[in-house]
């Protein structure tokens, strides 16, 4: 007959310790980031825009976002206009105004280029505005529109309306041209 004797003994402080670390780490897993945030904090604001191609819904954080990401590339230029002007801060009246702006100007075609006068990309700049704002020609459609709204700043801008976007399209509407 064999006797085989087996001493089992529990620490109950390393037992209880082990539980109450267990326990802390399974509820910060479960428990919802929510719970996390402030009280205070209040989540973005939402907008939802028709383009000509695709319906966006976003916020400015996504849409900050999406224009740093590598597939901007691929965004038609209505779409990377909107997100540009939502993301600075734009209102949608003053997208709205663009919109109509740089729809009538070329449907924001970057290569739309006008036989009579030149103008050329989304905004229609003229060489000369080329030139006299010191931008490089280019088909870009991102760059078209960073140099487009500092066109229309520059130009329409004014302390009640600092994008001039307004002011810019009410001068087109009397003018066909801006």
């Amino acid at each position: 007959m064999l006797n085989i004797r087996i001493n089992f003994v529990i620490d109950l402080k390393k037992l209880t310790r082990t539980a109450g670390v267990c326990l802390t780490v399974w509820s910060q897993l479960l428990m919802p980031v929510v719970h996390a945030l402030p009280i205070t904090a209040k989540p973005e604001k939402t907008v939802t825009v028709s383009l000509e191609y695709l319906t966006v819904t976003t916020t400015r954080s996504a849409a900050k976002k999406a224009l740093a990401s590598p597939y901007v590339k691929y965004f038609d230029p209505q779409t990377i206009a909107f997100l540009t002007t939502y993301s600075k801060g734009l209102s949608i009246k003053e997208w709205n105004a663009l919109n109509h702006l740089w729809g009538s100007e070329s449907h924001f075609n970057p290569k739309a280029l006008n036989m009579r006068s030149h103008a050329l990309g989304i905004a229609q700049f003229l060489p000369t505005t080329w030139g006299n704002y010191k931008v490089t020609k280019t088909y870009s459609a991102s760059l078209q529109i960073k140099y487009g709204l500092r066109y229309i700043q520059k130009r329409y801008g004014s302390p009640s309306d600092p994008a001039g976007i307004i002011n810019a399209w009410k001068f087109w509407q009397k003018h066909n041209w801006y």
